[in-house]
């Protein structure tokens, strides 16, 4: 498989890319600046679909320690800032600890992840893509197949009991035993097969994603600053680990670990 390939990728880009890190880090207060004036002449947020639609951020920042969302703030320490705190934390503080991040920790992040991926599409992202490529879909519609022919031989066996009990055949306790132990079998074959359904129709839209991803990355120009068209094309949602570390979840299947710059 190649997917230990893109991770090797990944992780020599992350290498050669530290220049470039340092480069953006020092523009990040000018990210900060623009970015945040820019919001702040949007006016007071608004707890309605307008307010989810107006920052790339909204609704996609997921705690690792709650699963809760994150919420978009205002913080004053000396001047304002932008900051993104988990819902449980604020309303339940005892039943999370996470603290806030802020929203140019998080944009930082993401132009480091996106260099990254152009830096070094070739070893990171095509790798990915031959791997996707390689999944033979025919062995999984074939099991899907002989799961479906379990499962009416299941029902068939379902049918028999029935009538034996029905006719008298069989005592309540032994009918008992034997129609609960076919419907455990038949959830377990149920569950599987839906888990492959998910499977192939997963795999399918990574190829896809994988594929706009790698075209994206190949004619695409180092990033010097946050594009929240970007952002809303290529990443499903974010994983907060921590106040030190975030992962992108990527819509092509993969997630991306990234140290926030403090």
């Amino acid at each position: 498989m190649h997917v230990k390939a893109w991770r090797i990728g990944f992780r020599i880009c992350d290498r050669a890319i530290q220049k470039q890190d340092r480069m953006l880090h020092s523009r990040e207060s000018s990210v900060r600046q623009g970015g945040e004036s820019d919001r702040r002449k949007k006016g007071v947020e608004k707890q309605n679909e307008k307010y989810q639609n107006r920052y790339p951020f909204s609704g996609r920042i997921i705690c690792d320690q709650c699963g809760g969302t994150f919420k978009r703030r205002i913080h004053s320490s000396g001047k304002k800032y932008i900051a993104w705190c988990c819902n449980t934390h604020i309303t339940e503080i005892e039943k999370c600890s996470m603290k806030y991040i802020t929203n140019s920790e998080l944009e930082f992040a993401f132009v480091t992840m996106m260099n990254k991926l152009i830096f070094g599409h070739q070893i990171v992202l095509r790798p990915l893509l031959m791997s996707l490529r390689g999944i033979d879909s025919n062995n999984s519609m074939e099991t899907l197949q002989e799961i479906d022919k379990k499962l009416a031989d299941i029902e068939d066996q379902r049918k028999v009991l029935m009538g034996l009990q029905t006719r008298g055949y069989l005592e309540p306790a032994v009918f008992t035993k034997g129609n609960n132990e076919l419907l455990q079998e038949a959830g377990q074959l149920q569950r599987r097969k839906e888990s492959l359904i998910s499977f192939i129709s997963n795999d399918s839209r990574h190829l896809s994603e994988v594929g706009a991803f790698l075209q994206f990355a190949t004619k695409a120009a180092m990033q010097s600053g946050f594009d929240s068209e970007l952002f809303s094309r290529f990443v499903d949602h974010i994983i907060v680990y921590s106040r030190m570390e975030i992962g992108f979840v990527l819509k092509c299947g993969i997630t991306l670990k990234e140290r926030l710059v403090k």
